[in-house]
């Protein structure tokens, strides 16, 4: 009776396990398949806004568009005439952007050295230094200007490392970057050298950041080159997206559309595992009409 009893527990206990692991599976399992799903349909949109970036610059050099993905994307693999112009409208401009940040950081040092100089009764020396600050400050401005030039330019063109160099320009958009500057002016007026000092490291330890990312988007620009293969394919589907020129006569429209249609859905819905015990839900990722995006439409944008 005792072994029975014992063995009665043991199974009690296993079936509990076995009803927990369900349990948390049910929890688990389909988060993981709509979290999964919602970066899919987020990626394919990103896909199809490079595909019709790409568009853009095959339009640019034939004066016409393709409905053929592969040509599309052997195009921008393989054009020697789109890498030259993409190195230098870009390169040539970044390296530019890179070298006067370069310079402002001897600027700052050349702060630092005169901070050391000033006497706090020293007006003279006090508003030359806040000149300089002001000159410093301006030309930050100036490069925040000129980053957002290339980014504008970036947008229009498929894969391009625009992330990277806008979170560069990110660094020089916020509030603290600007308060350095005065807090420069404010420490040395109060004669506290320390102060000042720190304020800016504070500020050499942005140039800095900014530096990185951007070295970063020059080094990411062959993106624009090698990362278009991944547009072929809906992460979702695993098909093709649909290309089409549709001529109207007076226009010519370029369509990009999901590959996701009734066919797959009803492949999802009839998936035990997927439907039933997931509750996942597919839907067709949307499409760009001659530049329109469904999804902005449906989002009120």
């Amino acid at each position: 009776m005792a072994d029975n009893y014992g063995k009665g527990r043991l199974i009690y206990k296993l079936l509990i396990l076995v009803l927990t692991a369900a349990l948390i599976g049910s929890i688990y399992y389909p988060k993981t398949l709509w979290d999964k799903e919602a970066k899919n349909v987020d990626l394919s949109h990103y896909r199809m806004s490079n595909i019709y970036n790409a568009e853009l610059q095959y339009h640019y050099f034939h004066e016409s568009y393709t409905d053929s993905l592969a040509e599309l994307v052997e195009f921008i693999k393989t054009d020697s005439s789109y890498r030259a112009y993409v190195n230098g409208l870009f390169s040539k401009s970044l390296a530019s952007v890179i070298a006067k940040f370069d310079s402002m950081q001897v600027l700052q040092d050349d702060l630092d050295a005169f901070i050391n100089t000033i006497s706090p009764i020293d007006t003279v020396m006090i508003d030359s230094l806040g000149i300089r600050v002001d000159d410093l400050a301006w030309g930050v401005r100036h490069l925040r200007d000129e980053m957002q030039i290339i980014s504008d330019r970036m947008k229009n063109h498929p894969c391009s490392p625009i992330d990277i160099l806008e979170s560069a320009r990110e660094v020089v958009e916020r509030k603290d970057f600007f308060m350095s500057f005065k807090k420069v002016k404010n420490y040395v007026a109060k004669n506290q050298v320390a102060g000042a000092l720190s304020a800016t490291q504070e500020t050499r330890e942005n140039y800095d950041l900014i530096l990185q990312r951007l070295h970063a988007t020059v080094e990411n620009l062959d993106n624009i080159f090698t990362k278009v293969d991944s547009l072929y394919y809906c992460p979702t589907s695993r098909k093709a997206y649909k290309l089409s020129v549709i001529d109207t006569s007076v226009i010519k429209r370029v369509v990009i559309e999901s590959p996701i249609d009734s066919a797959y859905i009803a492949e999802i819905e009839s998936d035990f595992l997927k439907s039933t015990i997931g509750a996942l839900k597919v839907k067709n990722h949307g499409n760009i009409n001659n530049g329109e995006k469904s999804w902005d439409e449906k989002s009120g944008k």
